[in-house]
């Protein structure tokens, strides 16, 4: 689990919202708005994020999104941090290059809440003597001022400086960090395949044909591309049948197959119809709703697995252009999921129709979902999450009164 704590929030809370840049100026000693107040601030966002890491079993890292401009204020938070046996690293961005950070003031820090309903010229004056203010102040992190500290320093978005990065966690922001590229704005395409013959029948996995609408939908997709002048994008396929004769509809020359894009492995359930799999093994269908993120199929695979697969495709979707990727369902689930910020719990429940194209674009806090859809029928392959007193049911049909081989069903139920 992952919590970000804003202590900007928290200052809107208590001061309001629109507060000009003199706000943030070392020089105003003015009531609340003193140094002293903002001190307190941060502090009390700190001490709210460490309860949170000590009381709450599932809590593995806590973001703390605040400037931290000084290192008398990131001595603070270390000594805290260190008080609570709390890892602690910082992660600093830099930017000296005019014309692009006038780009991203208007782009991504005009829709905060301070500027709502200003004009666009005031607040972008606004906020570049918010900048200012800052650099009155500002101490960045230094090789060799701050050498006991672990941080990652990032400079024009190009050049990183990292310094006592010891845990895997914070090799793997670190690598996170270095894939990414937030100038460049891509538009990201996914589609499922074509209807298949499996889904006609309600069946799960396997490797099948196109059925005749899937054909069809192949056959409007080209159309689409062509007509939304996307020939150009490269195209992601996994090593699926149904992806490879969809994708070979598009007129894009550009194309690439990812192993990792293939679907979720039902295991020992693949080629069944759920119908089958609550006959066969009602206990295994039991554990699967009860956990659908977390359960893994006997000699399959988890929607936790497949995340863990999709990493390195995710990476190269933060690091790229625009791209058009055609897979499946519980793939996309999984990188939709991961774009608009779903919880893990949610994802397998994220709706992914067949025969609709989704347009994520990115923007200043988050992506944009669209789905295009083209209108030509197919079989509704969503399985909507089941109550805990629908599944209780199911097992006193069956006559199953444990679910596992330790946990008795209604004590997982309760």
């Amino acid at each position: 689990a992952v919590v970000s704590t804003q202590s900007t929030g928290y200052r809107r809370s208590m001061v309001g919202v629109n507060m000009s840049s003199d706000y943030y100026s070392p020089d105003n000693m003015d009531g609340v708005c003193s140094r002293t107040f903002n001190r307190k601030v941060a502090l009390h966002a700190v001490d709210e994020l460490l309860s949170w890491l000590n009381e709450d079993p599932d809590a593995v890292v806590g973001i703390l999104d605040a400037t931290n401009t000084t290192r008398d204020r990131r001595r603070l938070i270390s000594e805290r941090c260190a008080k609570s046996n709390i890892q602690i690293m910082f992660i600093e961005s830099v930017l000296d290059i005019p014309e692009v950070e006038e780009r991203n003031i208007r782009e991504h820090k005009l829709r905060c809440p301070d500027y709502q309903g200003c004009d666009p010229d005031d607040a972008f004056q606004d906020f570049s003597q918010r900048i200012k203010n800052y650099k009155k102040v500002y101490q960045t992190l230094s090789l060799e001022l701050d050498r006991e500290l672990t941080f990652i320093r990032v400079s024009n978005v190009t050049q990183f400086h990292i310094n006592s990065v010891n845990s895997t966690i914070q090799s793997k922001s670190a690598y996170f960090l270095m894939n990414l590229r937030p100038h460049i704005q891509p538009t990201l395409y996914f589609t499922r395949h074509g209807e298949t013959e499996f889904n006609m029948d309600g069946k799960i996995g396997g490797d099948s044909c196109l059925s005749e609408n899937g054909r069809r939908y192949g056959e409007e997709l080209g159309r689409f591309v062509r007509e939304e002048g996307l020939s150009e994008l490269p195209v992601w396929t996994s090593l699926m049948r149904r992806t490879l004769e969809t994708g070979s509809y598009l007129p894009n020359t550009s194309v690439e197959r990812y192993k990792a894009l293939n679907e979720l492995d039902a295991g020992q359930c693949d080629g069944l119809t759920y119908q089958q799999i609550e006959t066969d093994y009602p206990e295994e269908f039991a554990l699967r709703d009860l956990d659908k993120y977390n359960y893994r199929y006997p000699r399959g695979e988890s929607y936790h697995d497949l995340c863990c697969r999709l990493e390195p495709v995710i990476m190269d979707l933060e690091k790229g252009g625009s791209v058009f990727v055609i897979c499946h369902q519980a793939v996309l689930r999984c990188i939709v999921g991961y774009l608009l910020d779903i919880p893990v719990e949610e994802i397998p429940y994220i709706k992914i129709p067949l025969h609709t194209v989704i347009k994520i674009v990115p923007t200043a806090y988050g992506c944009e979902r669209e789905d295009i859809k083209f209108g030509i029928s197919s079989a509704i392959t969503h399985r909507d999450k089941q109550s805990v007193e629908s599944i209780e049911k199911r097992l006193i049909d069956a006559g199953i009164n444990k679910v596992g081989s330790t946990y008795l069903w209604n004590g997982l139920l309760s």
